[in-house]
């Protein structure tokens, strides 16, 4: 009977213009590479695509555009294309969007899958599962992947040139990772396996949050002018590869549901993940008592790289109401990672957490002279 288990990609590789020598990656699964990418990505990446092609005239790239979003009838086309042209491999190159649909169409053609991020704004490249839409763009399904990507390749020279924004919420996403599989390893509960926690991702989560208190800001600055310093270049890693295995095989549990139930308001519409999770992480940090000191050294660390601390923030200029109010509690309750605490929830819980930070957070932007 498994007792433990701990999941992450087979091979990470980070440092400047590792793009550039995509095929020193791929080669060794295969001749035929079906790489998907945005026609946006495809446009700026053009450079970067043609030396690897260069440096590698027995690797064949298929080059194929992505309609932007993860849903069955896209994975379905991509997947007979690989299969069309022969493909060994899959290659995602971009969000997360993208990065979903090369794991989500390898998983179905059964073929290996690297991918590269093009931001470091989330923690979901390292991951054996893919987020489905429906194609009106509504939540299909959480597919589970056979195996985590066997190559995440980050090129911090695309990461640092993208918008800023785009790692602040990686950062946000990042930084609940401790809090929740805190949590999680506190009650002994299962992570997103089945099985209990090992030392070594409680201690890769741990590390996650080190970094970030340690180089969050001064990484935000770096990218805010693109250049990659040795502070961006671990929040890079932080943000990908740390919370990756963190979430993975340390669990989730109170910002991730609350995060789902912020996400159905239209408030939040246009409002990145890691950025809801800041807010919800904020949330779960009243809901199971972290303490006041706790909240200020989260709040300060979120403000300093531009998150939201408040409901306002997130786009509830007029407050939440109460028919919104009811709607996150019912989808974060209903979540069974919420349960996974140090107390029991129910909905009023929820309500009176999501409340009290925002009450909390305007508190703290008030006393900061915002």
């Amino acid at each position: 009977m498994i007792d433990r288990m701990y999941l992450s990609p087979s091979r990470y590789v980070q440092g400047r213009a590792v793009l550039s020598h995509l095929a020193d990656y791929t080669t060794r699964f295969g001749d035929t590479c079906l790489v998907i990418l945005t026609a946006g990505g495809a446009r700026r990446l053009s450079d970067v695509l043609e030396k690897a092609q260069a440096d590698a005239p027995g690797q064949r790239f298929v080059i194929e555009t992505f309609s932007g979003e993860c849903e069955m009838g896209e994975i379905q086309r991509l997947t007979d294309i690989a299969q069309r042209e022969g493909a060994e491999l899959v290659c995602g190159i971009g969000g997360g969007k993208t990065l979903d649909t090369a794991k989500a169409v390898a998983h179905y053609a059964e073929l290996p899958v690297v991918v590269a991020p093009t931001a470091a704004s989330s923690d979901a490249p390292c991951s054996a599962l893919a987020v489905v839409y429906t194609p009106d763009g509504g939540l299909d399904q959480l597919l589970k992947l056979r195996r985590n990507p066997d190559v995440v390749l980050c090129d911090e020279n695309v990461i640092a040139a993208a918008p800023q924004r785009l790692l602040a919420a990686g950062i946000g996403d990042a930084l609940a990772t401790y809090f929740e599989s805190r949590q999680v390893w506190r009650t002994d509960s299962p992570n997103f396996t089945g099985t209990r926690v090992t030392l070594a991702a409680q201690a890769i989560a741990e590390k996650c949050y080190e970094t970030l208190v340690a180089d969050a800001y001064q990484a935000y600055l770096a990218a805010g002018k693109g250049v990659c310093t040795k502070a961006l270049a671990n929040i890079i890693e932080a943000n990908t590869l740390l919370s990756g295995i963190g979430f993975e095989s340390a669990g989730t549990c109170g910002a991730h549901p609350i995060n789902n139930g912020l996400s159905a308001c239209p408030e939040t519409a246009g409002r990145y993940h890691g950025e809801l999770v800041a807010f919800s992480l904020l949330a779960q940090t009243v809901l199971f008592d972290e303490g006041e000191e706790q909240f200020w050294q989260i709040a300060s660390l979120l403000h300093a790289v531009n998150l939201p601390v408040t409901l306002a923030e997130l786009g509830f200029d007029q407050g939440i109401s109460e028919e919104e109010l009811d709607l996150v509690a019912r989808i974060a309750n209903g979540d069974g990672d919420i349960h996974k605490g140090t107390r029991q929830v129910e909905e009023a819980d929820v309500k009176a957490a999501v409340l009290a930070a925002d009450l909390m957070g305007a508190a703290f932007l008030a006393e900061d002279g915002d």
